[in-house]
């Protein structure tokens, strides 16, 4: 099929800037005019080195070296003789090399050493330390991907200098299949369906992120996104902290205010690497009370007992998950618009996956605030109750 030039191709033609950004939709020709774009540098200017990176090695192989393997067979340019399927790198004429790689480790990314362009594809799904170690070493950048959620290309990324962003949809694409457009309007119909219904379901956020190529909420996302306020509602008069132990992980000590049916919290610390006795010097330092319930996880009695001695008043969680998360999304959830942990977490804390099916059980990921303020939840809606004594213990 001869390659056709699109409003897409002419979008990111346009980008100027040493890094860029494509958000958009399926089907808007993202990688299918990156991989072009990309080639055609590696032709202007000899014994240049491109790389294009994926979550992994399978994702590689069947995302952007398949579209780039079938452009070169489609306009006549492949050559078998430049091609190392073993390292997966194409060497062109001038000896410009186009590698396809992954990377599991930070390490490895940063041993991979220097080049002048990176292309990071489906950048959402690769992590932000690994990408960062990536782009660190890299003249140029582009990335694509389908904003199923904010992530890092959006939080660290969009605010620098020199980077262009632009959102793509379908309809940059002119090349577009005529079977694959009508798919997307059954799509986008059962999209309008539920947004009529007032029931903004699957089909809704799916429309969001693959048909519009806004940010959307992954649909295994345990929560729904938390409203931010810069200041407690008045109405909110009584609190308790939840805290959840950690080291390699971070240490998160949550304050958790209550009214009936709502909660207001706050990101108090969180903080990798904490000993007992670095943790109690913090809580004094941020005057936590000593009067106050801290409902903490006893996985480390040893820790609670540290803080006990330094005259905090700590109650053992219950530690229920399934409950936990049950009371909390039955909470209209407010967080402080400083609590910068809390809310990332809040976006990305979801449901693990087994084979492609969702599972009841939380990923463990983003969950240490989470973590905390579902202890301090559970005891709220629990502390009046006459078995606290069994759930809320001060036992070790």
């Amino acid at each position: 099929m001869a390659f056709e030039v699109t409003t897409a191709l002419r979008k990111m033609l346009a980008l100027k800037q040493p890094i860029k950004i494509i958000q958009g939709s399926t089907s808007s020709g993202k990688t299918f005019g990156i991989v072009p774009i990309l080639y055609d540098k590696g032709l202007e200017t000899p014994r240049i080195r491109i790389t294009v990176v994926a979550e992994t090695l399978t994702a590689v192989k069947e995302g952007a070296l398949d579209i780039f393997i079938n452009f070169l067979i489609d306009e006549g340019r492949w050559n078998d003789t430049n091609w190392n399927a073993s390292s997966l790198i194409y060497t062109l004429s001038n000896g410009s090399k186009i590698q396809f790689k992954s990377f599991d480790t930070v390490g490895k990314a940063k041993a991979s050493g220097k080049r002048q362009i990176l292309f990071l594809n489906e950048a959402n799904h690769i992590d932000y330390e690994i990408a960062d170690a990536l782009m660190i070493r890299s003249e140029e950048v582009w990335m694509d991907f389908n904003a199923d959620m904010e992530f890092w290309a959006h939080t660290e990324i969009l605010p620098q200098k020199e980077v262009d962003f632009i959102k793509l949809t379908y309809k940059d694409n002119e090349a577009i299949p005529q079977r694959i457009f009508k798919d997307l309007m059954l799509r986008k119909a059962k999209a309008e369906k539920e947004e009529k219904s007032g029931n903004k379901g699957y089909w809704w956020n799916w429309w969001q992120v693959y048909g519009l190529g806004e940010i959307g909420q992954l649909q295994e996302s345990i929560f729904e996104i938390w409203e931010q306020v810069d200041k407690k509602p008045d109405r909110f008069q009584q609190f308790c902290y939840g805290l959840d132990f950690g080291f390699v992980h971070p240490t998160a000590l949550c304050r958790v205010w209550y009214f009936e049916d709502e909660i207001f919290v706050e990101e108090i610390i969180y903080r990798e690497g904490l000993t007992s006795g670095q943790l109690v010097s913090l809580m004094q330092s941020k005057g936590i009370e000593n009067s106050i319930e801290i409902i903490a996880d006893y996985a480390r009695p040893e820790m609670i007992q540290d803080i006990r001695n330094a005259g905090y008043y700590v109650l053992n969680a219950n530690k229920n998950v399934k409950s936990g998360l049950d009371k909390l999304k039955q909470k209209k959830v407010f967080v402080h618009s400083d609590s910068s942990n809390i809310i990332r977490e809040n976006k990305k804390y979801r449901y693990r996956k087994i084979n492609g099916v969702q599972t009841e059980e939380p990923l463990k990921l983003f969950d240490d605030a989470m973590d905390a303020i579902r202890y301090a939840n559970l005891w709220v809606d629990s502390y009046s109750s006459t078995d606290i004594g069994e759930s809320f213990s001060m036992d070790m």
